[in-house]
């Protein structure tokens, strides 16, 4: 617990650790015992992260030191593109479909042909590209490869003849982001955020 009395005597500590008065520094550790773990507990703190050294910030990384980082940015980076299609990436940020549309101001019959990769890609605006993976939290391009791998899914009409079931498969129709705006059950405010 931080108490009052406690900050004070960390003060007292550093104010004498930058005077160079040892024998004040362990005055006050003997003058206050009730207070000794709390303040070694400090002085430990505060000597592991260099006290009152001033950082070089020229200073050139050890190699190890840049192979450690090189690895941490390996790591994060090859995690955030491993998300092959858009329903993985959504999965990723543990939210649902209703969640994912009503996060990004759209009805759910928009996501879901997002999803089912019925919207192409080259009717999309940087801005809406931008708005779409700042949500996500991912860059432009890992949306974009995820709404790229984002197939759509094959059904067949049951209606059809064996002949004509045999020679075509039919999936979502390809549409433009306009057309599924534009056909979709969203507010006249939310479709007018998406078309600016």
């Amino acid at each position: 617990m931080n108490t009052p009395e406690l900050r004070q005597l960390k003060m007292a500590w550093i104010a004498a650790k930058e005077a160079g008065d040892t024998q004040a520094q362990l005055r006050i550790l003997q003058d206050h015992p009730a207070q000794q773990d709390e303040l070694i507990d400090f002085i430990a703190g505060y000597q592991a992260i260099g006290g009152a050294e001033s950082i070089d910030q020229e200073a050139s990384l050890l190699p190890v030191t840049r192979r450690a980082l090189a690895s941490a940015l390996e790591r994060v980076f090859e995690a955030q593109s491993a998300f092959a299609t858009l329903t993985e990436l959504r999965k990723s940020r543990n939210l649902s479909k209703v969640e994912a549309a009503k996060g990004l101001r759209l009805s759910v019959d928009v996501w879901n042909k997002f999803e089912n990769g019925a919207i192409e890609l080259v009717s999309l605006s940087q801005r809406q590209l931008e708005r779409l993976a700042q949500f996500f939290q991912v860059s432009i391009e890992q949306f974009s490869d995820s709404l790229g791998g984002s197939q759509p899914a094959i059904t067949l009409n049951r209606r059809q003849t064996r002949e004509a079931a045999s020679q075509a498969q039919q999936g979502p129709q390809k549409q433009s982001f306009a057309e599924a705006i534009a056909r979709s059950t969203m507010s006249r405010e939310d479709q007018k955020f998406w078309s600016e």
